[in-house]
C-alpha cells in the first residue's frame, strides 16, 4: 500500500476551530493504521454504498484536489466543512440532550491496486508518551473509527465505487448527507424489498423441501427481524437468525446458508446496511403451507412463540397432526 497524502485536523467544536496535527509520512506505523482503516471498510458487512450527488459539491472538488496534488487546500476545505456542519447539527438536535461525538478528522490519499481516498472521524485520545512522558494527541489504535468514507477512483480519476461506514448502530444522516454531500446508490424502499425477496426466494425456499422444519423456523425467523428492527445489518442480522440456530434436522448445512446469504448484496444488488421500510414487508412475509388437499395453513406475519402455538403429534394408528393454540379458531371446530 502506497500512501500518497494523509493529515489529521482536530476538531475544536468549543473554540470553532480546527488545527491541524503533524504525522510523518514515513512512519511504519501510519501505514499498518491506514492499513487497519482500510481493511476494516473494505472486509466489512456493515458498510452502504452511495454516489456524489454532483462532481462539484465541496467535499467531492476538496477530494479531486488532493487526488491531483493540492493536498493541503483539499484537506483544509474537508476539516473547515465538518467543523461548520457538526456546529449546525448540534443546534437541531440540542431539544434532544444528544452530543455528536467530537473527534479529529483523518484523510489519507493511497494506491493499492487503484487510487483510493480515505476520510474519517476518529476520537482524538490523549495518551502519556513513553520516551519523554509528556501529554499528546493521537488516533486509536485499538478502537475503531467513529464514521468513514472510502472512495475509489477509475484510471481517469472519475469515481468509481463510494462506501460509507459508521460504527453507530445507525449511520448517521448529517455525515453522509450534509457534511458528504451523498445519496444512497439504492433507497431504503428497493433495498428492503429486494432484500426480503432475495433472502427468501435464494436461501429459504432452496431448503424448503428437504429441510421444512429448519424452513419454517428460519424463514420465520428473519421475518421476525424484518418486523422488529429499524435498520438491518447483515452482520446483526445472520447473528440473530442463524449463527444461534441449532437445526431441527442434522443434515441441514448452516454455515453454507449463512456464507451463501453474506454474497447476496453483491450479487443481487442490494446495501449490506439499510433503514427497513415496514410498508414494504407486509406484502412479502405471507407464507402458505398446505395441511391437505382442502386445507392450507397461511402464516399472514411473524409468529413470536412458534413453539408455544403450533405443535405437531403422531397418535396410537399413525396418524400425523397438526395442532394450533388458538382461542379463536376453537369456537369454529368444537364438537
Amino acid at each position: 500500500m502506497n500512501i500518497i497524502f494523509s493529515s489529521l485536523h482536530q476538531i475544536d467544536h468549543f473554540n470553532e476551530t480546527i488545527s491541524k496535527k503533524e504525522i510523518s509520512e514515513y512512519s511504519a506505523d501510519l501505514n499498518r493504521y491506514v492499513e487497519k482503516v482500510f481493511d476494516e471498510i473494505v472486509k466489512s458487512n456493515s458498510k452502504r454504498k452511495f454516489q456524489f450527488r454532483s462532481d462539484t459539491t465541496e467535499v467531492r472538488t476538496a477530494i479531486q484536489n488532493i487526488i491531483t496534488g493540492n493536498y493541503d487546500s483539499g484537506s483544509e476545505v474537508n476539516a473547515s466543512r465538518l467543523l461548520k456542519i457538526e456546529k449546525d447539527a448540534q443546534e437541531k438536535i440540542a431539544h434532544l440532550n444528544i452530543k455528536i461525538q467530537k473527534g479529529s478528522l483523518f484523510q489519507a490519499y493511497l494506491e493499492q491496486d487503484e487510487k483510493t481516498f480515505i476520510l474519517c472521524k476518529a476520537d482524538h485520545n490523549d495518551f502519556l508518551d513513553e520516551i519523554d512522558f509528556s501529554l499528546r494527541k493521537g488516533l486509536p489504535w485499538e478502537k475503531r473509527i467513529f464514521k468513514a468514507i472510502l472512495v475509489k477512483f477509475n484510471s481517469d480519476d472519475t469515481v468509481n465505487e463510494v462506501f460509507i461506514y459508521d460504527t453507530n448502530n445507525r449511520i448517521s444522516k448529517y455525515w453522509w448527507y450534509d457534511y458528504l454531500e451523498l445519496e444512497e446508490q439504492y433507497t431504503d424502499t428497493h433495498n428492503t424489498k429486494t432484500a426480503l425477496e432475495t433472502i427468501d426466494r435464494k436461501i429459504f425456499t432452496l431448503i424448503k423441501k428437504d429441510f421444512p422444519a429448519d424452513y419454517m423456523i428460519l424463514r420465520n425467523s428473519a421475518v421476525g427481524y424484518f418486523r422488529n428492527n429499524e435498520e438491518f445489518d447483515m452482520n446483526r442480522f445472520i447473528e440473530t437468525t442463524m449463527q444461534s440456530y441449532h437445526p431441527v434436522d442434522e443434515n441441514l448445512q448452516l454455515e453454507k446458508i449463512i456464507q451463501k446469504t453474506r454474497e447476496l448484496p453483491d450479487k443481487w444488488g442490494f446495501d449490506n446496511r439499510f433503514e427497513i421500510k415496514k410498508e414494504e414487508i407486509k406484502k412479502r412475509i405471507v407464507t402458505k403451507v398446505p395441511l391437505t388437499n382442502s386445507i392450507d395453513l397461511v402464516l399472514n406475519d411473524h409468529i413470536t412463540n412458534m413453539r408455544d402455538l403450533i405443535d405437531t403429534e403422531v397418535d396410537s394408528q399413525n396418524n400425523k397432526w397438526v395442532k394450533i393454540k388458538s382461542d379463536e379458531g376453537y369456537k369454529y371446530f368444537n364438537r
